[in-house]
């Protein structure tokens, strides 16, 4: 307590030297650190070097208004006391003197313990409000530390779940591999089963790497968010379109479905290449797995000013209403994907979803059960800047810029690929399995 009443200061502001004096005898012995001022002027000078817990202020100053003291003292710390001591003391003058944020009012004479009671009410008062104020901030940091604990405690969650559930999608295959083997060593697989056998387990290891591939990738984008200048750079977006529908054109031969690629714009955008080519293959891939025979699966990519657009719509078995907020989740596959017997890591989607957000972009998806299912991902151009400061998201060209390597029209002409197992779009050919054709568009201008 002594030591709490030691570090007090007081300033006291009045012209009459003796009443300067009386007070400091009065409060030095209280165990207050005074000082005094004789002007306005001298106050103003210590109220800007000085805290005060407390200012005594006489109203009348030979070079202004004491009260005008009142609003600088509570600038530099709005919990200070001010007691206005005077000997013309009106109520008009004690409520301005309130208005201007004065605590307590001494009329002049006043006796020592008068003097000693209002300042210790003062003090009082201050030492109220800073641990009200203390308080406060214990309450908020308690608050945001409770806040803190939940959401880290939600993340163990969280992360114990994807443990878990990484753990049991690996076991799942590890087993049947496990299974198939122990068969073979047994020998209760024959000679004319030993192939196919061994054709199951050598998929079974396929879709375990296909995992582990997925999982080393989610895993670098999540923790990745910014690419290094490296590892961006401009992208002609359409010719890793079409590389992509060159690797998976087989698969939708296969299947004899109708594979439309529509290039209505050629954008240039700054990414990382593989980042592209993962969005492009994991969406059409998807498409064209969960398409049945002869179905179609189209795709598109436009441009404006300000964004690139993709679309890939199939014909496919489609996701119930029910299963959409779920779909980019990791892990995730509807009962209709599990149904159809394709394999699946329910990565895909979650690996995409992770890529279009680190470009500020966003993905949606519409689809009814048994009629089909539409991607569309939009990915943000920003302003053109020097090469040294790119990054991901920004674009170099936005529309319409030619590749040197596939030049096309500019105006109302776009490419357009349709694959199929016979003849579309008034093709002529009857032995080739696909057609590759200048399609009529509107303009992109």
């Amino acid at each position: 307590m002594e030591e709490t009443v030691s570090r007090t200061k007081i300033l006291l502001v009045d012209d009459e030297a003796g009443m300067r004096e009386g007070c400091r005898r009065v409060l030095t012995p209280q165990g207050h650190s005074i000082d005094a001022a004789a002007d306005v002027t001298s106050a103003l000078e210590l109220i800007r070097q000085t805290d005060y817990d407390l200012v005594l202020v006489d109203v009348m100053m030979p070079d202004g208004n004491g009260i005008d003291l009142i609003q600088p003292i509570h600038e530099r710390d709005p919990d200070t006391i001010c007691i206005v001591i005077t000997g013309y003391a009106t109520v008009e003058m004690a409520v301005e003197a309130v208005k201007q944020g004065a605590y307590d009012f001494l009329s002049k004479p006043f006796t020592s313990d008068q003097l000693i009671f209002a300042v210790n009410q003062g003090l009082e008062r201050r030492r109220l409000r800073l641990e009200t104020q203390e308080l406060d901030i214990c309450r908020r940091r308690a608050a945001e530390l409770a806040q803190a604990k939940a959401e880290i405690e939600k993340l163990e969650q969280v992360k114990s779940q994807f443990m878990l559930t990484v753990a049991h999608e690996l076991r799942a295959p590890v087993a049947a591999i496990q299974s198939y083997l122990n068969l073979v060593l047994a020998g209760y697989v024959s000679e004319e089963d030993l192939r196919p056998t061994l054709s199951r387990a050598q998929m079974r290891l396929q879709e375990l790497l296909d995992l582990i591939t997925d999982l080393l990738e989610l895993a670098r984008l999540k923790q990745i968010r910014d690419l290094t200048p490296a590892e961006a750079s401009p992208q002609p977006v359409a010719d890793i379109l079409e590389e992509v529908r060159d690797l998976l054109r087989e698969q939708a031969l296969l299947k004899k479905q109708v594979f439309q690629v529509e290039i209505l714009s050629r954008p240039t955008f700054v990414a990382s290449p593989n980042h592209l080519r993962q969005i492009w293959m994991n969406l059409i891939s998807n498409a064209i797995k969960y398409t049945p025979q002869g179905g179609r699966v189209t795709v598109t990519l436009k441009a404006d000013k300000d964004r690139l657009t993709g679309v890939v719509e199939d014909t496919g078995i489609g996701i119930a209403e029910d299963d959409l907020p779920n779909l980019f989740r990791e892990f995730f596959r509807t009962n209709q994907a599990k149904a159809s017997g394709e394999i699946g890591t329910g990565l895909g989607l979650a690996i995409v979803k992770q890529i279009v957000e680190s470009y500020q972009g966003s993905i949606k998806v519409e689809s009814k059960p048994g009629r089909g299912t539409c991607f569309t991902f939009t990915l943000p151009f920003e302003p053109t800047r020097p090469e040294s400061e790119l990054q991901p998201g920004a674009a170099l060209v936005a529309v319409q810029a030619t590749s040197p390597k596939r030049p096309i029209p500019t105006g109302t002409h776009a490419r357009v690929l349709s694959l199929a197992d016979t003849p579309v779009h008034g093709s002529d050919s009857s032995e080739e399995s696909f057609t590759s054709q200048e399609k009529e568009l509107p303009s992109q201008d």
